[in-house]
């Protein structure tokens, strides 16, 4: 008798309704999904196996990388035990960010949103809302149903967030102005069916001494392989010390990456693959 597959359950950062939310559902339109408030909650709960892989953001077109889900990967890096767990896809989606409020609504206070759409709409707000109090929630999902409880209150969400917390549309052209685009990654085991990768995450730790970060850029440049995304966290306890993480494109089996992985492992006093992945619209 062979054994059946298991099946995927899919956590994803924030409420039914959040952008993250919006993105699993185009991705995995028939299975199971599971709401986690946090994106530290959603790893906890990944390395727990409550969730075969979780979906959340990793960089916005406004604000850069976001830095709890980077400080995530790396200590899932640095953990032995779950070196199965790496990024399987990366999907990029364009986001547009609504003003909404409860029909009821008067003069408007305060705004709730994540910090990621503030920062894409900051001209925006200081044009139309210049007094309005901006209070930073964990995602946009949070914010709505915020917003939901206070007819003082407003929310930048999503569209698809207005529905369910019976709100109403006030402006749907928030910070238009800029284009903008999310990443979400996809974290856990092998998905079924991989598509080609296209895109290698590392961690890596340096001797702290000059010229050791060129070192790296050298090994990658030397080979042509162009950097997508690099950001530096302070290691704890280490004073002046760094851990990276870089994005690059290419991935094995091409073999200036494997060149190029292999060099880095001799120069690096901490290194981990952290995904070979495809990078998907949707």
């Amino acid at each position: 008798m062979v054994a059946s597959k298991p099946l995927m359950h899919l956590g994803y950062f924030g409420r039914s309704g959040s952008f993250s939310h919006l993105a699993a559902s185009r991705r995995f339109p028939k299975i199971t999904l599971g709401e986690c408030p946090t994106v530290e909650e959603a790893f906890a709960r990944l390395v727990a196996a409550e969730f075969t892989h979780i979906l959340v953001p990793i960089e916005n077109g406004s604000s850069g990388i976001i830095t709890n889900t980077a400080d995530q990967l790396m200590r899932l890096a640095r953990s032995e035990s779950v070196t199965a767990l790496q990024i399987r896809e990366a999907l990029a989606m364009r986001v547009q960010l609504m003003l909404m409020a409860r029909p009821d609504s008067k003069a408007i206070t305060k705004i709730y949103s994540h910090r990621a759409p503030f920062d894409h709409s900051r001209d925006w707000l200081h044009q139309h809302y210049p007094q309005a109090e901006q209070i930073i929630v964990e995602s946009t999902s949070e914010a709505a149903a915020l917003a939901a409880k206070d007819r003082s209150a407003a929310a930048i969400a999503g569209e698809q967030a207005v529905a369910q917390h019976r709100l109403k549309i006030i402006n749907k052209h928030v910070g238009r102005e800029v284009a903008n685009q999310t990443t979400f990654i996809i974290v856990g085991s092998p998905l079924p069916r991989p598509a080609k990768a296209t895109h290698t995450s590392i961690v890596f730790e340096l001797p702290h001494k000059a010229g050791s970060l060129v070192a790296v850029l050298q090994v990658l440049s030397r080979r042509k392989l162009n950097l997508t995304k690099i950001l530096s966290r302070p290691i704890p306890g280490r004073f002046e010390e760094y851990r990276f993480m870089i994005e690059f494109h290419g991935a094995v089996p091409q073999k200036e990456v494997a060149e190029a992985l292999a060099r880095l492992r001799k120069i690096t006093t901490f290194f981990a693959v952290i995904g070979s992945y495809p990078v998907k619209k949707i």
